[in-house]
């Protein structure tokens, strides 16, 4: 008897562990295919979800068809693009531009600052903290998340490519379905199986993408009463950073509040837009989202953090901007499998899967 045949759950574990690390490899290997081909998928369900959300308006009896419905989502879904490409194209080369400046000034405040803290603590010489100020480069810091943009609109053509097929698709999913899977059982397991994917994720992405463009108008009315410089540009960032868990709301609020105290040279002025967008922030997700999403993603936050992490790892802010998505569908896919199952309990809220 051999060992395998002996042990068979090491082999298992071990074709699993494989299995997983031959998918990370091709992931990031792969990227610059799988990537536009998952964002047109998280896209294709926007748009999807939105056109059924259209469907449902009633003026008076009458009630839009399908088609028009899906227009009208297709429409709109441009039309935000369009403000977006307008406002990074209009704001990125101005910003990358002033960042010097700032972090003049940056240089300038913590000298202040030394020179106040020697003076207070009757030291000869003040502290040395100025360094620390020209180690920050503000020009790098714009110019990468510019960078981030930018290989997002680099692939807009593919990936809108991939939407169109995708969404032309649909009309003949349902005759492939039953033509690879012959059996009744298999088919409605797998039926199943995606309709229970395509409600989550379409409920999640249409929320997300609600509550985040909330959360942008609400910071850039903020911002712009009180003056600072690519409002905008700076709300632009609060809905793409909105997608990522748990860091991209702080990141969000801090790069604005930075620049107001650099603008402004004053740490009230500072503390006040921090203080509001916090405000704004606490209310959307405390308020707001939870009356709206509920218990639907069902996830476990450690998972959550855990894939972040991963997917950030493997495809940068848009593999952050992915990875809630990503990890419901892998947990619903591993909910319908037996042997699987107990990893789907364990991936989720309240060890409840459907």
């Amino acid at each position: 008897m051999t060992a395998s045949s002996s042990n068979p759950g090491v082999v298992t574990l071990a074709a699993a562990f494989g299995l997983v690390a031959l998918t990370i490899y091709l992931l990031v290997v792969g990227e610059a295919i799988l990537m536009p081909l998952v964002l047109a998928i998280f896209i294709a369900y926007l748009i999807a979800a939105l056109g059924n959300r259209l469907q449902r308006l009633k003026i008076g009896s009458w009630h839009p068809p399908g088609w028009m419905g899906l227009t009208g989502a297709i429409l709109i879904l441009f039309l935000v693009l369009a403000i977006a490409g307008q406002i990074v194209a209009g704001n990125i080369s101005d910003v990358i531009d002033a960042a010097p400046g700032y972090q003049t000034r940056l240089q300038e405040m913590f000298s202040q600052g030394t020179a106040f803290a020697a003076k207070l603590l009757r030291l000869k010489e003040p502290p040395t903290f100025t360094t620390l100020a020209q180690e920050v480069n503000f020009r790098e810091v714009v110019q990468s998340l510019a960078g981030a943009f930018q290989s997002m609109a680099a692939n807009t053509f593919q990936v809108f490519a991939y939407v169109t097929f995708l969404l032309l698709e649909i009309r003949t999913f349902d005759r492939k379905l039953k033509k690879v899977i012959p059996e009744p059982g298999k088919e409605q397991l797998v039926r199943a199986t995606l309709l229970a994917m395509g409600r989550k994720i379409e409920t999640y992405v249409l929320i997300k993408t609600g509550v985040s463009l909330l959360n942008a108008v609400l910071s850039y009315i903020i911002l712009i009463s009180f003056g600072v410089d690519f409002a905008g540009f700076w709300a632009l960032l609060v809905f793409v950073l909105n997608f990522i868990p748990y860091i991209g709301s702080p990141l969000a609020m801090l790069f604005p509040t930075v620049l107001a105290l650099l603008q402004f040279a004053s740490f009230v002025v500072a503390a006040l837009v921090l203080g509001c967008l916090v405000g704004v922030q606490a209310f959307v997700e405390n308020v707001i989202e939870p009356q709206v999403t509920g218990k639907s993603l069902n996830l476990s936050p450690v998972v959550t953090i855990l894939s972040l992490s991963i997917w950030g790892a493997i495809w940068g802010i848009t593999g952050m901007i992915l990875s809630v998505p990503l990890m419901v569908i892998t947990m619903i896919v591993l909910s319908q499998f037996p042997k699987t199952r107990p990893i789907a309990i364990v991936m989720s809220a309240n060890g409840e899967v459907s």
